[in-house]
């Protein structure tokens, strides 16, 4: 199985891009992440959006108590006055340290146990320092049952 058949090609992340067009990158791609690269096109970290949504969202509390928290928390949606102050913010604030990449020439098998060691559903596929794009377990599942085997 070609782990490229599952590409997901995306732009990255950068200085000076804002937290709203890396959102709207990983929304417009359906991705739950994109790399950060350093001025010279390194890529040095993620953008992810897990990690932004509970640094920007959902208070620690919330996180905590998640099985305490009623269907009915109105009161406490602020999401438009919210979007309107964190969607201009610079995305470095959102980037975590970490960019999880693997060769495109290696086996889905690999892939799979590298997602499974890191705790992740996305993968970024590099051939050497060249970014090709991103690898989720949604594609390895829909390339599974297309080929019919694992």
């Amino acid at each position: 199985m070609n782990l490229e058949e599952i590409l997901i090609p995306t732009e990255v992340a950068h200085i000076g891009m804002s937290f709203g067009d890396a959102l709207e990158e990983c929304v417009k791609r359906n991705v739950p992440g994109i790399p950060y690269v350093d001025a010279q096109g390194k890529i040095v970290g993620r953008f992810s959006l897990r990690h932004a949504f509970r640094l920007s969202c959902v208070p620690r509390d919330y996180i905590q108590g998640a099985h305490l928290l009623g269907d009915d928390l109105d009161y406490m949606d602020m999401a438009e006055e919210k979007a309107e102050r964190i969607l201009p913010l610079p995305v470095e604030g959102y980037v975590l340290d970490d960019a999880i990449q693997l060769n495109p020439g290696a086996q889905v098998m690999k892939a799979l146990a590298i997602m499974e060691q890191f705790n992740t559903g996305y993968l970024f596929l590099t051939d050497g320092d060249e970014y090709k794009g991103v690898i989720t377990r949604v594609g390895i599942a829909r390339l599974v049952l297309n080929l019919g085997c694992c």
